[in-house]
């Protein structure tokens, strides 16, 4: 429920040692069901959560600059996600200055935080090169199908903005 900085990720693995972290990330934009019971999933994997959440600008370049995304920007994002019962920290991947991949805040994350596990879905890009990157800084690795209960609609939010472009004013 808290919001850090990189330079907080130290001190934070410190003050929590003997407890067992896990890390996830993500765009998260138009924050919704799906997001929670992913982070409840992840959450229930050891004793504290910590988000990563893509800035804009990483945003943009992974759903292409035309696509309008993200829906809510960085900040809006971050207070959502911040708000969320399962997750006990989050902050922003990098900042709007910085150029670099996905793959290297990953290994600025890894060799600053230590996670204990480092969550994500089946369906993200890269998952083989996720998987030697947790290896070599001894990340224990949890891939999570997607899921929801049978009484929820298929979730996304790219089927939610879909649904709101058809509704008529």
């Amino acid at each position: 429920m808290a919001v850090i900085q990189y330079k907080d990720f130290k001190q934070l693995r410190n003050k929590l040692r003997g407890k067992k972290l896990v890390f996830c990330s993500g765009t998260f934009d138009i924050t919704h069901a799906g997001h929670v019971l992913f982070f409840e999933d992840c959450k229930a994997l050891g004793d504290l959560l910590v988000v990563g959440i893509g800035n804009d600008e990483a945003c943009k370049r992974h759903k292409g600059s035309g696509s309008g995304r993200p829906v809510l920007n960085e900040y809006l994002r971050l207070k959502m996600v911040s708000s969320l019962k399962p997750v006990d920290y989050c902050f922003l991947h990098g900042t709007s200055s910085e150029k670099q991949p996905h793959n290297s805040l990953l290994e600025e994350i890894f060799t600053r935080l230590k996670p204990d596990i480092y969550a994500f879905n089946s369906d993200v890009a890269d998952v083989d090169y996720r998987k030697k990157l947790a290896e070599k800084y001894k990340v224990e690795v949890r891939v999570l199908e997607r899921k929801s209960p049978p009484e929820f609609e298929e979730i996304s939010t790219t089927k939610i903005i879909e649904k709101v472009q058809k509704i008529r004013l």
